[in-house]
């Protein structure tokens, strides 16, 4: 749940803008395993050491006070600036033409040019309401984390049915690494210069792609509240078979729904619109 947030639901307007297929194809396969390895140092130390509690007590076992405060301090930054890109999205979604954007043309039909301080206040309301759920308590905080959690994947995996069905090899398969003409043509149409050679793109993409994999330490943080702490490492590495699965699924299934230039010009988040 702490990793599949609003990244997911923009991924696939994000690396349409600066990769083919065949190039989000690989950046997944380089960054699966690099999380992988990552996800499998957690269980190993979780192995070793069920009694800590989390990544912030494994710097100050490994390293002394200092990295553990540096490590605690530096994860509630990093927290606490993830809700700049979750306000982002919650204004995207409330200004699309499928949500208040139709109803109120002008206040959140474009979160910049519309009226902010509208946007402003009604998603630090909704971020608000959500710390104070967290503040009277975990049990409720953790009740609401659960259904938004079955939400979350009931939509990505309705997303990813419809995909399925209407995915058309040809329009995969056309141009599949983006080094023909056409690609580039029609990136220079949508105010792009071209995608540039597959390792370019392949760097593009693990670069959006890294932000989807915040939060895949969450299992080894809430250790405390294991019931068996032997399950954390497990539980962490499930966690990330199962948020790949998703995103990638996610991610590149509509290149095979959408001509790429529509793909491109699809309006945010483009899931919706795709």
């Amino acid at each position: 749940s702490s990793c599949i947030g609003s990244g997911v639901f923009a991924l696939t307007g994000q690396l349409a803008n600066v990769a083919s297929p065949g190039a989000a194809i690989v950046a997944w396969v380089v960054c699966g395993l690099g999380f992988l390895f990552l996800a499998l140092s957690l269980a190993n130390i979780g192995g070793k050491r069920p009694e800590l509690d989390g990544i912030v007590a494994y710097a100050e076992e490994g390293f002394g006070p200092f990295a553990g405060f540096i490590s605690g301090w530096g994860y509630w930054l990093s927290a606490w600036l993830g809700n700049v890109g979750f306000a982002t999205m919650i204004a995207q979604v409330l200004g699309s033409r499928y949500c208040l954007g139709a109803l109120l043309p002008g206040v959140f039909s474009d979160p910049v040019s519309g009226n902010p301080a509208i946007v402003v206040v009604v998603v630090s309301a909704l971020l608000w309401a959500i710390t104070y759920l967290v503040i009277r308590g975990v049990e409720s905080a953790a009740f609401l984390n659960a259904v938004v959690m079955v939400v979350k994947v009931a939509t990505i995996l309705l997303f990813i049915a419809f995909s399925i069905v209407s995915f058309r090899a040809g329009i995969f398969t056309a141009d599949f690494w983006g080094t023909a003409e056409r690609n580039a043509v029609l990136m220079a149409a949508a105010g792009g210069d071209g995608l540039g050679s597959v390792s370019n793109q392949v760097t593009q993409c693990i670069l959006i792609m890294m932000w989807v994999f915040i939060g895949i330490e969450g299992a080894s943080v809430m250790s405390n509240r294991a019931r068996r702490r032997s399950e954390v490492g497990s539980a962490t590495i499930l966690g990330l078979v199962l948020l790949l699965a998703l995103c990638v699924c996610a991610s590149v299934l509509p290149y095979g729904v959408m001509g790429f230039e529509e793909l491109v010009q699809a309006p945010k988040p483009a899931t919706a619109r795709a």
